[in-house]
């Protein structure tokens, strides 16, 4: 007894109190020896390093109609443009159309218009530029077909990421080939959720963005009928300084369909506990 009681003074700096009471009784109840006694509260104290690790690097929730996520905690959210007026029920007089309003999310460094934009993202990050460490900005989209399902458009809904890849591809005369795309998992390696599988394509536009070459990081994933996309786009010589792709690994793996839609109109409540 005496012994374990040591053990867990030991980890005790390394995970909450609570947690080391919690195995500790569970461990006694059971008539464990030391040596599992003291690997279970190994694996404890890197489940907490682990939770505390993420934390640091995403901010709070963040949700969208079709999505919710946690986004790297660098970014800072651009706003959308301002909702446009309601008519009042007492007037007689004729509301005018609204004129067209610029949304302040889509691109202005390239000409550019991203389908389905429901959130950006914006962050000046360090680049090693010809021998100089300048600052440039960082992008963070995130693009569905949320809205085309929601008004019965199947077709656009279901081509989606392609027509996403062909607007990027034309905006610079190049091409992307969705067939290259690569699966990947977060957590990618030993985690403590369910990995989350996502189409990852990587687009390098020959054309330098700010001077500096940028590269385009396409993240895709599915469910049911529901297409998402994140969208990074950032610098490729990123000095050590910022941690973005990092953090991006974490935000990754927090990202869950909201109210999947079936193209009827409606919430899809059978994609809505689909996994992906």
């Amino acid at each position: 007894m005496q012994n374990k009681l040591l053990i867990c003074n030991h980890f005790l700096q390394r995970i909450h109190v609570s947690g080391c009471l919690l195995v500790l009784a569970t461990l006694m109840l059971n008539g464990c020896g030391a040596e599992t006694y003291e690997q279970r509260l190994n694996e404890t104290a890197q489940y907490f390093a682990y939770e505390d690790t993420r934390n640091q690097a995403l901010s709070d929730t963040w949700s969208s109609p079709s999505v919710s996520m946690r986004v790297p905690v660098e970014f800072k959210q651009i706003s959308g443009p301002p909702a446009a007026p309601a008519a009042s029920e007492n007037s007689e007089t004729e509301v005018p159309e609204p004129a067209p309003t610029v949304d302040p999310r889509q691109p202005d460094y390239v000409d550019l218009v991203l389908p389905g934009l429901e959130g950006a993202w914006r962050v000046e990050v360090p680049v090693e530029y010809e021998k100089e460490i300048v600052d440039r900005p960082a992008y963070l989209y995130v693009l569905s077909n949320y809205s085309l399902l929601k008004e019965k458009n199947m077709d656009a809904a279901l081509h989606f990421f392609e027509d996403l890849n062909n607007q990027i591809a034309s905006t610079f005369n190049q091409f992307i080939n969705n067939e290259d795309f690569k699966i990947e998992r977060y957590p990618e390696g030993k985690g403590y959720i369910e990995p989350k599988s996502f189409n990852v394509g990587k687009f390098k536009p020959e054309m330098p963005i700010d001077g500096v070459p940028y590269q385009f990081q396409i993240f895709q994933v599915e469910s049911g009928n529901n297409q998402l996309v994140i969208l990074l786009v950032a610098p490729e010589n990123i000095t050590g300084r910022s941690q973005i792709n990092e953090q991006m690994k974490y935000s990754l793996e927090t990202v869950e369909f909201v109210s999947p839609q079936s193209g009827s109109g409606r919430s899809d409540s059978a994609a809505r506990s689909s996994k992906f």
